[in-house]
């Protein structure tokens, strides 16, 4: 197995090596300071497996992720870096990387990294990359639904009970969590059926989601069985 690490600091990568040459005693380790070096390298040699820097001076790494996906798709690439930012996972994992790991990283960690890359059983990210990938979901999220439209003329009761039958909430369920009668709430919901110009509560409720106060796919399945009756 032949092992190309890619990172522009020289002591960086004569440790990576050693820990590679522990891990894979049998391996070849070869190094280039950037992109463009690595890019030659592969030119004229086969490489297995490559440990690449997100960061770079001149041509960055996720530039060279992407050529070496297009040109040499068999090539198992790893990000090896010191940047956990959920742009940079995102945007190496849409870009084909195998892996993603933190040079805080144990040997055990990169060795199984390694292994699984070259067999292509998946992806191994380090716990911090996963961590920054769901807290930025998490805040995608919430943007969204902070910039998410919401109809001037719906009361505040009216849209705390189109905020529940978006969760899947039966008519039964709404008057329990808010304190109402059935009666009222089908009331309700006849007046946010008609401000919302929707038919149905199926439609309510996808409105309800474009609006931010998802998910609603309980009722969404609930009611494709049930006929969108209004009495829920």
């Amino acid at each position: 197995m032949k092992v190309l690490i890619v990172d522009d600091h020289t002591l960086v990568r004569r440790g990576i090596g050693h820990v590679v040459r522990e891990c894979f005693p049998e391996a070849e380790v070869v190094e280039a300071e950037g992109a463009d070096d690595a890019a030659e390298l592969l030119k004229s040699q086969p490489v297995d497996v490559v440990l690449l820097d997100v960061r770079m001076p001149g041509r960055d790494g996720l530039e060279l992720l992407r050529e070496i996906k297009a040109s040499w798709p068999k090539v198992a690439v790893i990000m090896l870096t010191s940047y956990d930012g959920a742009q940079y996972v995102k945007q190496a994992l849409s870009d084909g990387a195998d892996g993603y790991m933190l040079k805080d990283a144990s040997p055990e960690d990169l060795d199984q990294a390694i292994r699984v890359a070259v067999s292509g059983g998946g992806n191994v990210l380090s716990a911090r990359a996963i961590r920054s990938l769901f807290e930025g979901a998490q805040a995608e999220e919430e943007a969204q639904k902070q910039h998410a439209p919401r109809p001037e003329n719906l009361t505040q009761r009216e849209t705390d009970i189109l905020a529940l039958l978006a969760e899947g909430r039966s008519n039964r369920e709404i008057a329990r969590a808010l304190y109402l009668s059935e009666k009222t709430v089908k009331a309700h919901l006849a007046a946010v059926f008609r401000k919302l110009g929707v038919a149905n509560r199926t439609q309510a409720a996808m409105a309800a989601v474009g609006m931010g106060m998802g998910p609603g796919k309980k009722l969404l399945a609930e009611n494709s069985a049930s006929g969108d009756r209004l009495s829920g």
